[in-house]
């Protein structure tokens, strides 16, 4: 009985190594840096590169700029179903002053056989109608394999910046691993870059509609649409797209009190569906205690 154990535990081994060194290079979402973080943003397709809320330190710190609350967030992301390939996160931003907000990021991706930490922590700052953010990252990759041991790490540094044009329009763009870093070791190589550019755009109080085009160095151009509708006074519903890979997402959150809640799911047409949680406190109001 031990035997058969010992073989399969050798077998699942093999296939999460193959899965490893054959999946992971297409870097499906949440496979690699950056990871793409929070429920709200897979229930908007990912498209968030011109939103401005606490969100916005995974996604853009230019958007922690004018931020009045400090708030920790706590992310958890279930990919199609799959053991060993979940991602889990935590965050927490602090608003400094009117236009200057600083934020911190853990994010781990996997189990123990293979892993990806990225550690960062960042501060937008706004003039008028402009906000401007930078973010610095520690990334660590991980395998722990009975036949195969790797160790890589790397610094990748990402800005950001928002144009507010008017208060139902904005335009932000991002890059992540502008200077091309690369990750160290013999089995070492460079950090994908990615740029995003999109817009946001309220054309009444309770509808937002953003839309983004993402270029990764690795991958061809990807183009994103989202959509967020406040049907009641605490209760939001989302929904958005990408083309590639073409996915579908769904969403819906919850905010009351110091509290947020919010829950998406997004399918892939081969790997089927995956579940995203977000959890946040508001434990400091700056508008409340001026």
């Amino acid at each position: 009985m031990k035997e058969r154990s010992g073989y399969l535990s050798r077998q699942k081994n093999f296939i999460i190594i193959i899965f490893i060194f054959v999946f992971l290079p297409c870097r499906t979402p949440g496979q690699d840096f950056p990871f793409p973080a929070g429920a709200r943003s897979w229930g908007m397709g990912s498209a968030t590169v011109a939103n401005s809320d606490n969100s916005s330190v995974f996604s853009n710190i230019a958007g922690l700029a004018g931020i009045q609350e400090a708030v920790v967030i706590s992310t958890y992301d279930s990919h199609y179903g799959f053991d060993g390939i979940s991602t889990i996160g935590f965050g927490g931003v602090l608003p400094l002053s009117d236009d200057f907000g600083a934020g911190f990021t853990v994010q781990r991706f996997g189990d123990k056989l293979y892993n990806q930490l990225a550690l960062g922590i960042g501060a937008g700052h706004r003039v008028g109608r402009f906000s401007l953010g930078a973010k610095v990252n520690y990334l660590q990759n991980a395998v722990n394999a009975p036949s195969l041991t790797i160790s890589r790490h790397a610094i990748a540094i990402e800005f950001g910046g928002i144009v507010q044009f008017s208060p139902r329009f904005s335009f932000g763009a991002h890059v992540f691993n502008l200077t091309q870093f690369s990750y160290s070791g013999d089995y070492g190589n460079r950090v994908p870059t990615l740029l995003r550019a999109g817009f946001l755009y309220k054309p009444q109080k309770s509808l937002v509609l953003t839309a983004e085009i993402d270029k990764n160095t690795d991958l061809p151009v990807s183009v994103k649409g989202g959509l967020e509708y406040q049907f009641l006074k605490k209760l939001f519903i989302r929904t958005g797209l990408n083309s590639r890979p073409l996915t579908n997402h769904f969403g819906a959150g919850f905010k009351g009190g110091k509290f947020y809640f919010d829950y998406a799911v997004h399918s892939h047409a081969q790997l089927g569906w995956s579940h995203h949680f977000s959890l946040g406190y508001c434990f400091w109001k700056k508008k409340e205690e001026e």
